[in-house]
């Protein structure tokens, strides 16, 4: 492999033992020397998790990025990824304290279009890493599978603590675990949380449902710090132009005044760097993301939204006619709760 662009970089490694699991045969277990107490707790001097990107990704975060076919999650994804490798501001999200070390994972794409998006985008950082599909074929003959323990653990090798794992995407990296079956993520779940202890930030990128939902079993977003929903806002068919739309359906560590919805623009032309716009979005999708995330303030949201009160009044009553979010009086309220509940 000697004179390989994939070769990697020099990396600390983890003690084996710190992520495999323990054997069958192993003595009894006693938890009794990990006991805290309530003031033993409260008097350990922790250090905050260090923000990644904007107010929404800090370290050891699990993540989901989805979206339908063909909206741009994966030039997202780059956006993101390069943002990380580089410590530099995206759009409307701040830049972290230091670059990180990036693997991202490609399952799906052709080597040669993974190699044009990553010019036109820049990716030029030694931080950022390629574990592509292809590639692994060609230099080994080997496929992956995060859903058999032997993948994981050679993914792991590869990762230091405080890195960033990018998996693109779930369904072409993962065979052999039922999408739809809630005990089959078991075989993934325990690998995420192990790399969340050894502070690695994942990256989940996962398609979306024919109900624009995300695809499959619903316990995967039980353990996601964050989810991010994309989807198109395109206005014409000019396939050099995307634009996008992208909003949190879960985010721990933020709210919906932090990390608002975003409208991108990509302006894709075959040879040329990528260029690309980002401004808060505003609009009916805009309020119902608010409302769902506990904004209830009519005159809240129409500070958010930076329109007139009467504006976030038309777009509200659209969405109550839709069934997307309730009205009680001057308050907005999530479509399964009754005014009374909010009262």
């Amino acid at each position: 492999m000697n004179g390989s662009p994939f070769e990697p970089q020099p990396i600390v490694r983890a003690e084996p033992d710190k992520w495999q699991a323990l054997p069958t045969d192993s003595a009894p277990l006693s938890y009794s020397t990990a006991i805290l107490t309530a003031p033993a707790l409260s008097a350990m001097d922790l250090p905050k998790r260090p923000a990644l990107l904007g107010s929404w990704m800090r370290e050891g975060d699990i993540g989901f990025i989805f979206a339908a076919r063909g909206i741009g999650k994966t030039w997202l994804s780059l956006l993101i990824g390069n943002a990380l490798a580089t410590c530099a501001k995206l759009g409307e999200w701040t830049s972290g304290e230091r670059p990180r070390p990036v693997l991202y994972v490609d399952g799906e794409m052709s080597l040669a279009d993974s190699q044009e998006r990553a010019r036109a985008i820049g990716i030029t950082s030694a931080c950022f890493r390629w574990l592509h599909h292809e590639h692994l074929f060609t230099m080994q003959e080997h496929t992956m599978n995060i859903g058999v323990p032997a993948c994981q653990n050679a993914i792991s090798t590869l990762l230091e603590p405080g890195s960033v794992l990018v998996l693109d995407n779930l369904s072409a990296l993962c065979r052999g675990v039922a999408e739809n079956d809630n005990d089959a993520w078991e075989a993934l779940l325990p690998w995420l949380l192990l790399l969340r202890r050894r502070k690695i930030t994942v990256i989940v990128i996962h398609h979306a449902g024919r109900n624009g939902e995300m695809r499959g079993a619903s316990r995967r977003e039980d353990a996601a710090d964050w989810i991010l929903c994309l989807r198109d806002d395109t206005e014409d068919d000019d396939a050099r132009e995307k634009a996008i739309l992208t909003h949190f359906t879960k985010c721990r560590g933020c709210s919906p005044k932090t990390a608002p919805p975003l409208r991108w623009t990509l302006q894709i032309s075959e040879g040329r760097p990528l260029a690309f716009t980002c401004k808060p979005h505003s609009g009916p999708d805009a309020l119902a993301v608010l409302v769902l995330g506990g904004v209830e303030s009519a005159s809240e949201c129409a500070d958010l939204l930076q329109v007139a009160p009467g504006t976030v009044s038309k777009w509200a009553k659209k969405l109550q006619k839709a069934g997307r979010i309730g009205i009680a009086g001057r308050k907005y309220l999530p479509p399964e709760m009754k005014p009374r509940e909010a009262e």
